[in-house]
């Protein structure tokens, strides 16, 4: 019965603990990652630009985008306007004030920012950007080729 207690508190220890934090090192070369922040849930930019997002999901998918949502310190992945995702715990994403009530970034492949607004990004901009990229020709073209 003790065993049992130690193994459960170290599990319980290894779900909870700072190291096992993600970043966004994890998708460098895997994913684009589109963090989007804003400083209020209800934030009307915020809940048209998941509604422009989600016009799309295969789109989004195609070009392997991964979205992060940072409110309030908080961040949250996928595109669910309402509280309901769990909250992780994101190197470098969490503790980031964004410069004014909403902010959007794309982080390509190689985990550069491409592309910063303070206002709506349509699905259109976003993809025309991407598809601009070398890595995304490259993909488009083995893609095509096979």
């Amino acid at each position: 019965m003790v065993n049992l207690r130690l193994f459960f508190i170290a599990f319980l220890y290894m779900i909870i603990s700072p190291s096992n934090a993600q970043s966004l090192s994890s998708h460098r070369w895997k994913d684009r990652v589109l963090v989007i922040y804003s400083t209020d849930s209800s934030n009307s930019t915020l809940l048209n630009q998941i509604k422009e997002l989600k016009k799309d999901e295969k789109g989004l998918h195609d070009r392997k985008i991964v979205i992060y949502q940072s409110i309030k310190g908080k961040v949250k992945q996928g595109m669910t306007e309402n509280g309901n995702l769990e909250v992780i715990e994101f190197e470098g994403l969490k503790r980031r004030k964004p410069s004014s009530e909403f902010e959007i970034h794309l982080i390509g492949l190689d985990g550069g920012v491409k592309l910063t607004k303070i206002e709506l990004l349509t699905n259109k901009e976003l993809f025309g950007t991407i598809d601009q990229m070398p890595m995304r020709i490259s993909e488009m073209k083995r893609r095509k080729d096979n």
